[in-house]
């Protein structure tokens, strides 16, 4: 059982304008992971979590841990949410990733972020510890963390440090919009005003955590999903300005930097609303991480995100069609094949008619057709080959009209797709 928290622990005041910045070593800026993934929310939860350590770092418990009600926590990293499985799975995240730092005597240490967390139960009155399970009234859920010994006084008292004010810091909604702002905020008071030059490579793994051996994705993808996403946000919540530079070899980029400037005016208190953890919580829950599901936040727009859910959930429950063996491959197919757009208007079926000169008609695509053809999709090469045949022999005209390459085109996908429902099970 977590011992009973100290009375004079830091706790903000509601009240007051939230000017709070955490005193982020500069070393701790840019992770270089070499394994593990960090979530925005994870790294959220790391700084506040360092801020708390900061202002309590005389206050730890017998045991070297810092003490926090989780409502707090969860109010600064935004979570907006009461989904404590979520909470706990940022908070493992942070005990996953190995981080390589360098070590003040010049070498290197690798360490994991927090060794050890608790959440339990306590109650206000007295700090008496509550039974494990039992909820009385005035109980306060509260999280212990330490943080790795061998790296904390320089996360406590860092010579040289980047203030990173928290209420910036939360409103950030990537995972390369926060690390970009860290780095570049870094930056921002040097004379020059510009980063270090380094690969796209290099800038890539640290801006989406990924891990030093990883391989990236083509540049032109790297620059849409994470250089200019990144640099958007930043430009547009914070308080910098950042601009992308780039250095060719020919005509392929070798080098990127960023230039980057403080802007006149700020209002800390303003931002975006707080990262969506409802949503994340239905992602999570078929099976994707949060680093995933995350991503696809960013990707995707939200409201085809909750129609692709609301789709499988109906899937799920139709107990017509065969059970799905893996719910999240299902919604990644259906969120990238837009399986809940084509099922927003749906038509009465109708077999697939061809013309005197056997061009096929463009039936519309109902829900059915969309469960069938995900269904089509998860089976082998060969029982996908069998079922494509047997539509090919029983449609008149269809050898003809969708013959060869032509099988995954949008005409024969929709006319296939009536067909699969209307012999379910044929092989």
């Amino acid at each position: 059982m977590a011992s009973s928290p100290k009375k004079t622990e830091i706790i903000p005041n509601p009240g007051s304008r939230d000017t709070r910045a955490v005193r982020k070593c500069n070393d701790e800026i840019g992770y270089r992971i070499k394994s593990g993934h960090m979530s925005l929310l994870s790294r959220k939860m790391l700084n506040v979590l360092v801020w708390y350590a900061q202002e309590m770092k005389d206050q730890e418990d017998e045991h070297g841990r810092w003490s926090l009600p989780v409502a707090q926590l969860i109010k600064d990293a935004r979570f907006n949410s009461r989904d404590y499985d979520l909470l706990r799975q940022a908070l493992d995240e942070l005990q996953d990733v190995r981080v390589v730092r360098p070590a003040r005597g010049g070498g290197i240490t690798s360490e994991v972020m927090i060794p050890s967390y608790t959440i339990d139960n306590v109650a206000h009155e007295g700090n008496e510890a509550l039974p494990r399970g039992q909820k009385r009234r005035g109980g306060e859920l509260r999280l212990w963390f330490m943080l790795p010994p061998e790296l904390k006084s320089q996360l406590l008292d860092p010579n040289q440090y980047t203030r990173v004010p928290i209420t910036i810091m939360a409103t950030m909604r990537t995972v390369s919009g926060l690390a970009l702002y860290e780095i570049c905020r870094r930056y921002s008071t040097n004379p020059g005003g510009i980063t270090k030059r380094d690969s796209w490579q290099n800038w890539w793994r640290v801006l989406v955590g990924a891990t030093q051996d990883a391989d990236p994705p083509e540049y032109k993808y790297v620059k849409r999903d994470v250089l200019k996403r990144g640099v958007d946000e930043v430009n547009k919540l914070t308080d910098i300005d950042v601009e992308l530079v780039e250095f060719k070899s020919g005509k392929f980029v070798r080098d990127i930097q960023f230039n980057v400037r403080l802007k006149e005016q700020r209002s800390l208190d303003m931002g975006p609303p707080p990262l969506e953890t409802a949503l994340l919580a239905r992602l999570t829950a078929l099976g994707l991480t949060i680093s995933d599901a995350e991503r696809m936040t960013v990707r995707h727009p939200e409201g085809d995100i909750v129609a692709t859910l609301d789709l499988l959930d109906r899937r799920l429950k139709n107990a017509n069609q065969s059970p799905i063996e893996s719910p999240a491959a299902y919604f990644r197919k259906a969120l990238r094949d837009g399986y809940a757009a084509s099922s927003r208007n749906p038509v009465v079926l109708s077999a697939p008619v061809l013309s005197n000169k056997e061009t096929p008609s463009i039936p519309d695509t109902t829900e059915q057709q969309v469960g069938a053809l995900a269904d089509y999709d998860g089976l082998t090469d060969e029982e996908k080959d069998i079922r494509w045949q047997n539509f090919l022999d029983e449609t008149p005209g269809a050898a003809k009209a969708y013959a060869g390459r032509k099988r995954a085109g949008l005409l024969a996908r929709k006319a296939f797709g009536v067909w699969l429902c209307k012999n379910v099970g044929r092989k």
